[in-house]
């Protein structure tokens, strides 16, 4: 009896095979076919998942004393303001944060199951949201304790070299700033790196597999440790892959928006020729059309500005999740559906067959 072919679980790819399969990944989800608002709204979100997601909430450390010349009751007011936008500030990165970070593995089920309606998937992971959230918080206050470790001694040898008493500056100094930018540079290495790692290959298991916080980590380790080298090239090409889609995204974005200008200039040129001796009421048509022209200009530029990166993210986002479908089973199953093979029917009998034994009428599968 004859079998079709079988087509087998997806196998673990190297750090650069995985390119060719998520640039076709990206062009299916974006482009097969085009249209415009299945684009902005899959580039939107990936654009706010990794822009949001690394958002955080500038806090100064300042200490305004008492304004020279300003009263008590404008120096309160001018506190209060800047206490509320600070406050503002925080509240709305926090926000961001969050839907950041839900939005994150809203791409993450919407590059690997190809599924592009949205808010079926954005309501089911409202409560693994804080789980993620809670696993980052934790990866940065890990983070900022080593860093403290790894840069006190070089601040503190570099403070007790400072100059006093209008002494010229040592080499001794000199010597420790370039280490301190060396450290600082080194160490926010390690720290992307490491992020890098708990963003694509750790984000999918929690994402899956509804896994705690300690299983996540743990099966990060596992990959980690099974394959070090793969996972150091890995790392390094997303950088690299990285850096030159946003390069090129951003000489495009600069190319549209320059020829984007042409016609606005051309339009606005044409008006100004026909309002601007109108007297009051041109004046006034003028100015409006001038501002709704200004909002449709902003509109535009945001949406290229949107489609280029977020098609970017897009493209990161299919490279982790084809580097580690070959790794972790259950994913590789939702890019690669693997098709079971039946057997084929058998040839029709001939007359000196007839006398052998019954076949099967619906044979079963393999």
């Amino acid at each position: 009896m004859r079998y079709s072919r079988f087509h087998a679980p997806m196998r673990p790819l190297s750090a650069s095979e995985c390119i060719t399969p998520a640039i076709e990944r990206t062009k299916l989800l974006l482009f097969r076919p085009f249209q415009w608002r299945h684009f902005l709204k899959l580039t939107a979100v990936a654009f706010i998942a990794e822009v949001g997601a690394g958002s955080s909430s500038f806090v100064s450390n300042w200490q305004p004393g008492k304004i020279p010349g300003v009263t008590p009751a404008i120096h309160g007011l001018i506190l209060a303001v800047l206490f509320g936008l600070l406050l503002f500030t925080l509240v709305v990165d926090l926000a961001m944060l969050y839907v950041g970070s839900r939005l994150q593995l809203v791409l993450l089920e919407v590059v690997a199951t190809g599924r592009t309606i949205i808010a079926p998937v954005w309501q089911r992971y409202s409560r693994l949201t804080w789980r993620w959230i809670g696993i980052k918080l934790l990866f940065f206050f890990l983070c900022g304790l080593l860093l403290l470790a790894a840069l006190a001694p070089v601040l503190i040898s570099m403070f007790r070299h400072m100059p006093s008493g209008g002494q010229p500056p040592s080499a001794a100094l000199f010597s420790h700033i370039v280490l301190l930018i060396g450290a600082v540079f080194l160490c926010g290495l390690v720290v992307g790196s490491a992020y890098l790692l708990l963003r694509d290959l750790a984000l999918p298991f929690l994402a899956l597999e509804d896994l705690p916080i300690s299983g996540t980590l743990s099966r990060l380790r596992a990959i980690v440790g099974a394959a070090p080298g793969e996972v150091a090239l890995y790392v390094f090409l997303r950088f690299l892959l990285c850096l030159v889609a946003a390069i090129g995204a951003e000489i495009l974005i600069f190319l549209i928006l320059l020829v984007s200008l042409i016609p606005f200039a051309i339009i606005g040129v044409v008006l100004w020729l026909a309002l601007h001796h109108a007297g009051t009421a041109g004046t006034a048509a003028l100015i409006a059309l001038a501002i709704v022209g200004g909002l449709v200009l902003l509109a535009w530029m945001a949406s290229v500005c949107i489609g280029l990166v977020g098609t970017v993210f897009v493209f990161t986002q299919s490279y982790a999740l084809y580097f580690l479908g070959g790794r972790y089973p259950l994913l590789g199953n939702i890019l690669e559906p693997p098709q079971f093979a039946y057997p084929t029917p058998p040839p029709p009998l001939t007359a000196k067959d007839e006398g052998g034994p019954p076949l099967p009428m619906d044979p079963s599968p393999i």
